[in-house]
C-alpha cells in the first residue's frame, strides 16, 4: 500500500515540470491511559502487516485521479480500474481519461507505468514506514472517526525525496497505520517550493486499506498545484481461515 504513497510523489514531481499549503485539520485529543511504548506500538503494527499481508488474495477498486494548477487553468481526471493480486501484482486499465492531456500523459501514465515497475517487495522494503527506514516519537492519542489512534512523528533515516518527514496515526485496536501525513524527506525537484501529502486508510473486516491520497505544493512561477486519488473498492477477496492477530503481548 505505501508504494501508492511513492507513486503519488512521482506524480507530484512530474506535475512540477508539466506546469512550470495545505493545512493540519484539527483531531479530537483523547486522555491517556497508560499508552504502549513506542516500540510496543511498532511490534504490533510489525504483526498486523505480516497478517494482513496473508489475509488478503486480491481487491478490484475503481480510482478517480484528479490533478491541477489553478494559476494556469489546467486540470485533468484519470479514471482507472486497478486489480491487486497476493503477493505483489497490481493491474489498471484506464476506464475515462479528460482534460488537459499534457497532465494525462505526462502525470497518470507515468504514475500508473511507475506502479507495476516499483510494485515489488525490493521497492516497498526501502519505502515502508519501519525502523530501518525511520525514526519515531511519541506525540500523544487523538481520535480517527471516532476510533482511537496513536500519533508518532516519523523522521527519515535518509534524506530521500520518497520519505517523509511527518507522522503517522495507528488505530489502537488493528494496530495498522490509518494515516500518513507529512512532506518529502527531500524537495521532489528545484522548483517544488513546499509539498505535503495527505494519505488515509479505510477500515474494511478488519485490513486497512488505501482510501485517499492528497498532495498540495507551492511551485515557482506556477503557484498551487494538486493531486488526487480517491478509491471505491468493487471486490475484496480474503483467506477466511486467517483469524486477525487482535491484542499482541507487549515485548519485554
Amino acid at each position: 500500500m505505501l508504494l501508492l504513497l511513492f507513486t503519488l510523489i512521482l506524480g507530484l514531481c512530474l506535475l512540477t515540470t508539466t506546469t512550470l499549503g495545505f493545512q493540519e485539520q484539527s483531531v479530537p485529543a483523547v486522555q491517556p491511559e497508560n499508552p504502549p511504548s513506542v516500540d510496543q506500538i511498532l511490534d504490533r503494527m510489525k504483526i498486523h502487516n505480516e497478517w494482513q499481508g496473508r489475509y488478503l488474495i486480491e481487491y478490484r477498486a475503481q480510482r478517480t485521479f484528479h490533478a491541477a494548477n489553478l494559476r494556469f487553468e489546467e486540470d485533468a481526471t484519470l479514471e482507472v480500474r486497478t486489480t491487486f493480486r497476493r503477493p505483489d501484482t497490481i493491474e489498471s486499465q484506464v476506464l475515462r481519461a479528460e482534460g488537459s492531456r499534457l497532465i494525462r500523459e505526462r502525470v497518470f501514465d507515468n504514475v500508473l507505468k511507475a506502479e507495476n515497475e516499483t510494485h515489488s517487495k525490493l521497492a516497498k522494503q526501502q519505502v515502508d514506514i519501519v525502523p530501518a527506514n525511520y525514526s519515531f516519537s511519541y506525540i500523544g492519542q487523538e481520535l480517527c472517526d471516532d476510533r482511537k489512534c496513536y500519533r508518532l512523528g516519523i523522521t527519515p533515516r535518509r534524506r530521500e525525496k520518497y520519505l517523509i518527514q511527518g507522522q503517522i496515526w495507528i488505530d489502537a485496536e488493528d494496530w495498522s497505520i490509518v494515516r500518513i501525513q507529512g512532506s518529502p524527506a527531500k524537495r521532489p525537484s528545484f522548483w517544488t517550493r513546499q509539498t505535503q501529502i495527505d494519505h488515509r486508510y479505510k477500515r474494511i473486516d478488519g485490513m486497512w486499506l488505501n482510501d485517499s491520497l492528497e498532495s498540495t505544493s507551492d511551485i515557482l512561477i506556477a503557484g498551487r498545484s494538486t493531486l488526487k486519488i480517491q478509491y471505491l473498492y468493487e471486490a475484496i477477496e480474503t483467506d477466511g481461515s486467517m483469524e486477525h492477530p487482535g491484542e499482541v503481548p507487549c515485548r519485554d
